[in-house]
């Protein structure tokens, strides 16, 4: 793929040249050449303003910043803007366009575009910020945090500061009958068109899919656990795939269809960014891993041993996620049952 880095230092223009334009990250670059999915994102206020306002509290005029992943470039320019010299880096055909907003908006002079993978690329000096967008779908999906910190350990100062800066993983028991029929299992409870497909629901219990959703606050069973948490500046790749255990008590008489699941992120300066059902919606929403619909009462112990493992090393596809349930009613061991789930773009 051709380097476009025009504003890029002309000694760096060799350096910026990607290693093989042609491999299986093709079609994922290829996605986010698309203006539609930026629009998704730059709408979602409660994303773009927090980053905005992290960056306008961090950034200090001089300061050095790299934005992986830039996209249509907004977060550079928040960072231009508030005095920064900024390395925009992304390998989609959407660069073209940020540089166009840069000089639109009398930036272009702060900003060095550099179209290419992150893993290639070189800087002329150790960057004190950096910032990205890179959170998929329960933050895991697309595994974009590899490439951010591969940047981190090759470019970022011994004092430099990483946005986001931390990472937290939520997980809650859901009762929700509608969710259960049109993304679990109970579409297959109920004849279809006069007939019995109740065989198709063993089928698809061994093939379940973890999809995006906008939860209720109301069909949650008891309140989110803490999952997994990591320190974006400290933590490895590796950790992002975890094995984590929480334990609930359920609330209310009910039935347990699946689990939800969300995430936040800490941007510094005190500034957070939550994608729960209790704070406005994102265009992350929550995530939701069906399971055998199971009765539950109040006071039921219920555990789950969640594991997040990469379909393939250095795969950008979604992970594969392995549940493992316990239900107890006063102390007795009432259910017990293994899942697994692929990951959802939708």
């Amino acid at each position: 793929m051709r380097n476009s880095a025009s504003n890029a230092p002309a000694e760096l223009q060799a350096d910026l040249e990607p290693e093989d334009p042609m491999d299986s990250d093709t079609e994922y670059f290829a996605s986010y050449g698309d203006p539609g999915v930026h629009r998704l994102m730059i709408a979602d206020h409660a994303r773009t303003d927090a980053y905005r306002r992290a960056i306008e509290a961090v950034v200090e005029p001089g300061m050095r910043v790299l934005d992986v992943g830039t996209g249509t470039g907004i977060l550079s320019l928040f960072a231009a803007r508030a005095g920064a010299e900024v390395w925009a880096v992304d390998e989609s055909s959407i660069l073209g366009v940020a540089r166009e907003l840069a000089e639109a908006n009398g930036l272009a002079s702060r900003i060095h575009f550099i179209r290419d993978r992150v893993e290639s690329v070189k800087l002329p000096h150790q960057v004190d910020l950096l910032v990205s967008e890179w959170m998929g779908f329960f933050a895991l999906a697309e595994c974009m945090f590899r490439s951010v910190y591969v940047a981190r350990d090759r470019h970022l100062a011994p004092d430099g500061r990483m946005m986001p800066t931390d990472v937290r993983l939520y997980l809650a028991p859901v009762e929700d009958s509608q969710l259960h029929v049109e993304r679990g299992v109970g579409l297959w409870q109920r004849p279809v068109y006069g007939l019995d497909f109740t065989p198709l629901m063993e089928h698809e219990l061994h093939n379940l899919i973890t999809s995006a959703v906008d939860l209720p606050q109301s069909s949650l069973l008891s309140e989110g656990e803490l999952l997994m948490e990591l320190d974006c500046r400290t933590s490895s790749t590796s950790d992002f795939f975890f094995e984590s255990e929480v334990g609930f008590t359920i609330e209310r008489q009910g039935t347990l269809h699946g689990f939800g699941g969300w995430f936040d992120v800490g941007l510094g300066a005190d500034i957070n960014l939550a994608t729960s059902p209790f704070v406005p919606q994102t265009h992350w929403r929550q995530s939701f891993f069906p399971i055998r619909p199971q009765a539950v009462c109040e006071g039921d112990e219920v555990r789950v041993q969640l594991r997040a493992t990469p379909k393939d090393h250095g795969d950008r596809r979604l992970p594969i996620y392995f549940l493992d349930l316990w239900i107890e009613r006063d102390g007795d061991e009432i259910h017990r049952a293994f899942y697994s789930h692929e990951g959802s773009f939708e």
